[in-house]
C-alpha cells in the first residue's frame, strides 16, 4: 500500500474535506445513539405491526449522511475527483447539506402532516441525487481511464443507488398527493396495468430493497480499491468484483421492472407459503455473496493491516448469514413464520427478524464497514486504528450471536439473547469512540491509491 502523489482528502492536518469527514462522524454517531429510542426490538417490535412513519424517517436521516460520507471517501481511494474539482466539490459539499438536512428532518418528522421537517428530509433527497450523479460520472470517468474492474463496480453500484433514489422520490410524492395529478399519476399506473395505489406499493420496495445493497456494492468496491490491487494478480478477488458487478446489473434490471409495473420477481421454489423471492435471489447470491468473494480474496493477500482486510471479510459473512442466508430459510418455512403474524407460529420471531435483518444487517453493518474505511484513510498510528478496528469488528460478532439467539432461539424481552446483544451493540458504541479518538488525533494518516496502481487492466 503506498501513498499517492495527488491530493488526498487527508493530506493536511486539518484540510476542509476532513474537518466534514469529521463533523458528519460526530453527528451521525449522536443520530445512532439516538436511533436505540426509536428502534429496538427488546421494546417495540410486534409480531405483524405496520412499518412505522416517524421510525422511517429517522433512518433515512442515518442512511443518507452515511452514502454521503462513504461517497466523499470513495471520492478520494479511487482518485475520481482529481482531475475535476467540481465534481469532488458537489460531493463534498451536497455530503455535508445531506447530513444536516436529513438529520435534522429525521428527528422531528413524527408524521407526513410535519411539513416543514418533511421538507428538510426533500431537500436532503435532492442533495442524495446530486452526490450519486458526481459519484457516478466521476467514477465512470475513472474507470474509463483505469479500466480498473472495482472502479466499474463502484460506478454501477453509485448509478444503481441513484435509480432508487429516483423510484423513492416518486413513491413520496405519491405518498404525500396519491393521485395527482391524476393524467401522469393514475395515467400511467393504467399504462402499467396497475392501480396507482399497486404502484406506490411496488416503488416503496424497489426502493428500500435496491438502495441498501447498492451502498454494500460500494462498499465492497471501495475497499478493495482502497488496497491499490492489480486485479490481474489475485484471481479470487477479481472473479468476486465482476460477479458482483454483474449482479448489480441484473439487481437494478429487476427493481426497475418491479418498481414502474405489475410485473415482480417470481418466487422461486414456491410450494404452499413457501417461497424464495426472485430479488432476493439477485441480491444474496449475487452482489452480497461476489462481495464476499472479494472481500475473501483481499484478506488472503500478503498485505498490510490483515485485521482490516479479514474483518471487511467477516462483517460480509455476518451479513450474508443474517440476510439471505437466514431470509431463505424463513422463506423457506413461512408456514410457521407467515410474514410475522402474531397468529404463526412464529410470527413474533418473524416481527424481530424484521428488525435483526434490517436495522442490524443492512443498516449497521455497512456503517460499520463506513467507518472502518474512514479510519483507515484518516489514521496514520496503526495501533489504534487496530484497537478501534478490533472492537467494532468483536461488538458487531457479539450483536450477531445475540440477534440470531433473539430470532431463532428466546425471543423473550429482556432475555440472554438481549444481554449478548445488548453488550454487542455496546461495544460496537465503544468502537466508534476509539475510531474517532484516532481519526481526530494530530497526523497525516491517508493511505491513497498509485495512479499508477489502479491503471491496471483487466
Amino acid at each position: 500500500m503506498s501513498t499517492g502523489s495527488q491530493r488526498s482528502l487527508s493530506e493536511t492536518l486539518w484540510s476542509p474535506e476532513k474537518r466534514v469527514v469529521v463533523a458528519m462522524l460526530i453527528w451521525l454517531a449522536l443520530l445512532a445513539l439516538g436511533s436505540a429510542f426509536v428502534s429496538t426490538p427488546f421494546v417495540d417490535q410486534r409480531a405483524g405491526a405496520p412499518p412505522d412513519y416517524a421510525r422511517t424517517m429517522y433512518l433515512h436521516g442515518l442512511l443518507i449522511g452515511m452514502v454521503g460520507l462513504l461517497s466523499l471517501i470513495a471520492m478520494d481511494i479511487f482518485g475520481a475527483g482529481h482531475k475535476n474539482r467540481t465534481m469532488h466539490n458537489l460531493v463534498l459539499w451536497g455530503t455535508l447539506g445531506a447530513a444536516l438536512f436529513s438529520g435534522v428532518g429525521g428527528i422531528f418528522d413524527r408524521n407526513i402532516e410535519d411539513t416543514l421537517f418533511l421538507w428538510m428530509q426533500i431537500i436532503s433527497f435532492f442533495f442524495l441525487d446530486e452526490i450519486l450523479i458526481s459519484l457516478t460520472l466521476a467514477l465512470f470517468f475513472r474507470a474509463v481511464e483505469t479500466r480498473f474492474v472495482a472502479t466499474w463496480l463502484a460506478a454501477l453500484a453509485a448509478f444503481s443507488g441513484f435509480i432508487s433514489a429516483v423510484m423513492g422520490h416518486i413513491a413520496g410524492w405519491i405518498l404525500e398527493f396519491g393521485d395527482y395529478p391524476k393524467a401522469i399519476v393514475g395515467g400511467y399506473a393504467s399504462l402499467a396495468a396497475e392501480s396507482w395505489q399497486s404502484l406506490l406499493t411496488h416503488l416503496i420496495s424497489a426502493h428500500a430493497h435496491e438502495m441498501v445493497v447498492a451502498v454494500i456494492a460500494l462498499l465492497v468496491a471501495t475497499f478493495c480499491a482502497y488496497f491499490s490491487l492489480q486485479t490481474r494478480g489475485n484471481k479470487l478477488m477479481r472473479f468476486g468484483l465482476w460477479w458482483a458487478a454483474i449482479g448489480t446489473i441484473a439487481m437494478t434490471l429487476v427493481y426497475v421492472v418491479a418498481g414502474f409495473s405489475w410485473a415482480q420477481p417470481p418466487v422461486l421454489f414456491a410450494h404452499g407459503l413457501n417461497g424464495i423471492g426472485g430479488d432476493d435471489f439477485v441480491t444474496g447470491l449475487g452482489v452480497m455473496l461476489g462481495g464476499l468473494i472479494a472481500l475473501v480474496g483481499l484478506g488472503v493477500e500478503r498485505l498490510p493491516d490483515p485485521v482490516t482486510r479479514w474483518g471487511s471479510a467477516l462483517l460480509s459473512t455476518l451479513l450474508l448469514v443474517t440476510v439471505p442466508i437466514t431470509g431463505y430459510y424463513i422463506y423457506m418455512h413461512e408456514t410457521l413464520y407467515n410474514h410475522g403474524l402474531a397468529s404463526a407460529p412464529r410470527g413474533v420471531n418473524d416481527a424481530v427478524y424484521g428488525w435483526f435483518h434490517q436495522d442490524f444487517a443492512l443498516f449497521l453493518i455497512p456503517a460499520i464497514m463506513t467507518l472502518i474505511l474512514a479510519v483507515m484513510h484518516f489514521t496514520h498510528d496503526a495501533r489504534q486504528r487496530r484497537a478501534s478496528v478490533g472492537t467494532l469488528l468483536a461488538g458487531s460478532c457479539l450483536g450477531f450471536v445475540g440477534g440470531m439467539l433473539y430470532v431463532f432461539v428466546s425471543p423473550a424481552l429482556y432475555g440472554v439473547s438481549f444481554v449478548i446483544t445488548t453488550i454487542g451493540l455496546a461495544g460496537i458504541v465503544l468502537g466508534v469512540v476509539l475510531a474517532l479518538r484516532a481519526i481526530i488525533r494530530p497526523g497525516v494518516g491517508a493511505q491513497t491509491p498509485d495512479k499508477a496502481v489502479l491503471s491496471g487492466t483487466d
